[in-house]
């Protein structure tokens, strides 16, 4: 009966927002199925509210599960009795898990598809669930833009090692996580406390998303001595972040020198026939019978990643459910009109210079006045041509019009010159989506 709440859980996922799952869902338990109705056990301490709110939801989702109606109720346990003083050490114990975030059973190497470009990050990821001790890849740093399956792949692997061996203690957390555990333990002068946790009771380490500690420099500090004691002691790391270590901003330099010292691998978009593999492996898992016709032309349309992806066959679901309607092309269309980024994002000129010019640290008047300038001025300017490009549906004339008149031949060049950059430097391409992603109106 679990695996068909998991199921309905999995539902759950993509429609609500991470915080509002992991609240209220992620930890929840059925443990009572019968034929009039199913029992749900929810930890204590939540507000049972938010649980008949979400009432329509939760039954679409059981639906969706289990092809029945059953009536649903929430259990709430009662809150535990506060620890005596004697109890100091299971205390501390809880308290460093309770900001970790739970393994979502979900997450699984057989449900990933890897595809040419994430083939490798794959490998690496099952080596060091075969072999926990360290001995594979020590740390394993996976990066990779938002979506792609950083998140996947590391929880996978918790996922594994506690099939083979329950025993393990494996821990995984965000950097938030991280961070606000550390500042708690400042405030409480409880930091020797949180050390000794790591080094003693954690065998594997699981850190998602180390690009958020940027300018944290007491956190980094901090995780520094429990990287040296871990990686001496023969336990795992693994490591995400959306860029390699070295491109991380404010990162210091010995904490980029220790991620250096295992295995760096990267996770890339997948390519068109990988992303129509994922849409089948996704129908698959929810017993849909969606035609090759339809999932070609949502892989053709969502390009952007794995999540999007995902988020298609949810959307394609729901909307065949209130359409009272089998999942045709027509419903792809809809769907694939909803969540299909706008290739180019309307953002005005002023907007696209004022972001370049702040990253280049070059004037906005060097860049629009005619005549080439210093190389990084024609740098600058390259780059700002290609994002008003990108970021709007103005013509070649107008930008070159902007740049104190520059021919529209001027223009294809610069657009060129970024685009080849960019197939060439991965460092220069995450640049690039960076600044177009930081543009704002």
């Amino acid at each position: 009966m679990q695996v068909e709440w998991e199921r309905c859980l999995n539902y759950l996922r993509g429609m609500l927002s991470d915080s509002v799952y992991k609240t209220y869902f992620a930890q929840t338990k059925m443990v009572n199925q019968t034929t009039g109705h199913a029992v749900i056990s929810v930890q204590p301490g939540l507000d049972t509210k938010v649980y008949a709110a979400y009432k329509e939801l939760i039954k679409l989702g059981w639906k969706e599960a289990t092809h029945s109606e059953t009536p649903m109720e929430f259990e709430f346990q009662p809150q535990e009795v506060a620890p005596k003083a004697n109890t100091e050490t299971d205390n501390s114990f809880r308290d460093f898990l309770k900001p970790s975030v739970p393994l979502s059973p979900s997450f699984r190497f057989e449900n990933f598809v890897p595809g040419d470009k994430a083939q490798l990050a794959f490998n690496a990821a099952i080596a060091v669930a075969k072999t926990p001790d360290g001995s594979q890849y020590n740390p394993l740093f996976i990066y990779g833009s938002s979506g792609l399956g950083k998140t996947h792949l590391l929880q996978a692997i918790g996922n594994y090692v506690l099939e083979e061996d329950p025993n393990k203690r494996v821990c995984y957390l965000t950097s938030e996580d991280f961070s606000q555990q550390y500042m708690k333990c400042l405030r409480d002068g409880r930091v020797t406390e949180m050390s000794d946790f790591y080094r003693n009771e954690v065998d594997i380490l699981l850190i998602d998303d180390i690009q958020n500690w940027t300018g944290k420099y007491e956190t980094q500090n901090e995780f520094f001595l429990i990287f040296n004691a871990l990686h001496q002691a023969g336990k795992q790391i693994v490591l995400t972040s959306d860029a390699p270590a070295g491109e991380v901003k404010n990162l210091s330099d010995r904490l980029v020198s220790r991620f250096s010292w295992g295995l760096t691998v990267d996770i890339q978009p997948p390519d068109v026939e990988t992303r129509e593999a994922i849409l089948h492996k996704k129908a698959e898992e929810r017993h849909l019978e969606i035609s090759d016709e339809v999932l070609h032309f949502l892989a053709e349309k969502i390009a952007s990643n794995v999540r999007c992806l995902e988020s298609a066959i949810i959307k394609l679901t729901l909307q065949s459910s209130l359409m009272n309607h089998d999942i045709d092309m027509s419903i792809a269309q809809k769907v694939a009109a909803e969540i299909a980024p706008t290739l180019r994002r309307r953002v005005s000129l002023d907007a696209v210079l004022h972001t370049v010019s702040q990253h280049y640290e070059v004037p906005e008047a060097k860049l629009t006045e005619p005549g080439r300038g210093t190389k990084e001025i024609s740098k600058a300017r390259q780059v700002a041509m290609y994002l008003m490009r990108e970021c709007s549906s103005i013509s070649l004339q107008s930008i070159g019009s902007r740049f104190g008149g520059k021919d529209h031949s001027t223009v294809v060049h610069a657009i060129k010159s970024v685009k080849k950059e960019m197939e060439t430097d991965a460092a220069f391409a995450r640049l690039i989506e960076g600044l177009k992603n930081a543009i704002h109106d």
